[in-house]
């Protein structure tokens, strides 16, 4: 027989992850951005693009976008009964009794959620976040009751 996993690693089963869509269409905007504005410097220097190097920025920007999008796949927030887990690169685990409130915070028509620790530091999770997503709020409220679960009885002063 096998022991239950203990309390800190058993999960809610729920976590967020961006879409495709959402890691893609950023990156795929911005690379053919970048290249009108090398291409309108390139103009106004006298040296205009010949078509080979149009081809050639057109394959690097297709590159860029492939790149990013896998590299960007591994985000996610996960919920265990204990912790908030972030995984963005790394993975941190952020006990729910030392975060003091999480706030949705929106920055260039995007919101996103931040989790603010007691001890003073602010983490951005990489998702939910409502660019392209029509369920965000209902993520955000999962998340937060999932937060007010896990702290357990809060003194008044919190």
């Amino acid at each position: 027989m096998h022991a239950p996993a203990p309390r800190a690693a058993r999960s809610t089963g729920r976590s967020f992850r961006l879409s495709t869509p959402q890691r893609v269409l950023p990156v795929a905007l911005g690379f053919p951005g970048a290249t009108v504005v090398l291409f309108v410097c390139r103009a106004f220097t006298g040296d205009p693009m010949r078509v080979a190097e149009w081809g050639q920025l057109a394959g690097w920007s297709l590159f860029g976008v492939a790149a990013v999008a896998l590299l960007r796949r591994g985000r996610a927030v996960l919920l265990t009964e204990d912790a908030l887990v972030v995984v963005d690169g790394r993975r941190r685990r952020i006990p729910w009794t030392g975060i003091s409130r999480l706030e949705v915070r929106r920055s260039f028509g995007v919101s996103q959620v931040v989790a603010h620790t007691r001890d003073g530091r602010r983490t951005t999770l990489p998702a939910p976040m409502s660019f392209l997503d029509a369920r965000f709020e209902e993520k955000v409220r999962e998340l937060t009751e999932q937060w007010r679960r896990g702290r357990g009885p809060v003194a008044a002063e919190d």
